[in-house]
């Protein structure tokens, strides 16, 4: 008899714990299947697989099923709000088309948006903002586990030409920004109260920025504008000076006074550098 490799087991049980499909056709015993299905069964040793035990099957595949299911309702309260009585079979599926791939439990979440927008038809019909608000509500624990440390500089109110010239802002390494097709904050601000969401939402265009803070490690959630948005985008290459981000925000404002722009620009980076979104300026003319 042949020993089987530490692989062949290691494969064996995981197909048998995490695809369902192939689970119950296993545990249906040969014969016993309406209909002739090709899972993932096919391809494991058939001696090995006379060796399992059934009720192990059983047990080990609730369990894990069961802290998955916790876990992707955890991270996704709002489309669970949404989705309602068929949660738990999206989520089954989900794990089916994207079987946890990492020792973190909480990367079993990770693909969900993907899912959404690749095989969720049904539910984007209903509720066509999902893809987004999942992609939103991922982003906490996203942010809160990234790598990455934050190291603050010293920062100066720009006052001097030459700092516009010679300077740029440090952006906090701890970031994602979103551009959304709709209004996904006020959305969320609606499950989380309980409150009905309107029998329709139309697209509005919505700019986001979420970034842990320096000290506290707390996630951040920040609506911004477009021209915001290019500008924390621009300046996230390191190399650009306050006076190309000045002249990027004129361009993006046509029709607008130039010196009110300045204005504007120069109020915009206090306020993000007081909300740690920027942690520092860098010397941007070596």
């Amino acid at each position: 008899m042949i020993t089987p490799s530490l692989h062949d087991i290691e494969k064996t049980l995981c197909t048998l714990w995490m695809d369902r499909k192939a689970r119950e056709r296993f545990l249906d015993g040969p014969g016993k299947s309406k209909r002739l299905r090709i899972t993932a069964l096919d391809s494991l040793p058939p001696e090995l697989l006379a060796e399992v035990d059934e009720k192990g099957v059983r047990l080990y595949a609730g369990l894990l099923n069961y802290g998955h299911q916790e876990v992707v309702r955890s991270v996704y309260p709002g489309c669970a709000k949404l989705i309602g009585d068929k949660w738990e079979d999206v989520v089954d599926q989900y794990l089916e088309l994207y079987p946890p791939s990492h020792y973190n439990l909480n990367r079993t979440a990770e693909k969900f948006p993907e899912y959404l927008g690749k095989h969720g038809e049904r539910y984007i019909k209903r509720f066509p903002f999902i893809a987004e608000l999942a992609d939103y509500e991922w982003l906490e624990l996203e942010i809160m586990e990234r790598e990455g440390e934050i190291r603050p500089r010293a920062y100066e109110p720009l006052t001097a030409p030459e700092q516009l010239l010679q300077t740029g802002p440090l952006v906090n390494p701890v970031l994602a920004v979103r551009h959304y097709h709709f209004p996904i904050a006020m959305i969320v601000d609606r499950l989380e109260s309980d409150h009905r969401l309107p029998r329709q939402i139309e697209p509005k265009p919505a700019w986001l920025a979420v970034y842990r803070q320096p000290v506290s490690y707390e996630c951040k959630f920040l609506e911004i504008g477009e021209t915001a948005y290019c500008i924390i985008e621009a300046a996230r290459e390191g190399t650009r000076s306050y006076k190309d981000l000045v002249s990027l925000a004129v361009a993006r404002s046509p029709g607008v006074d130039p010196q009110q722009c300045v204005v504007d620009f120069l109020e915009l980076v206090d306020k993000l550098q007081s909300l740690s979104l920027f942690i520092g300026s860098v010397d941007t003319s070596l």
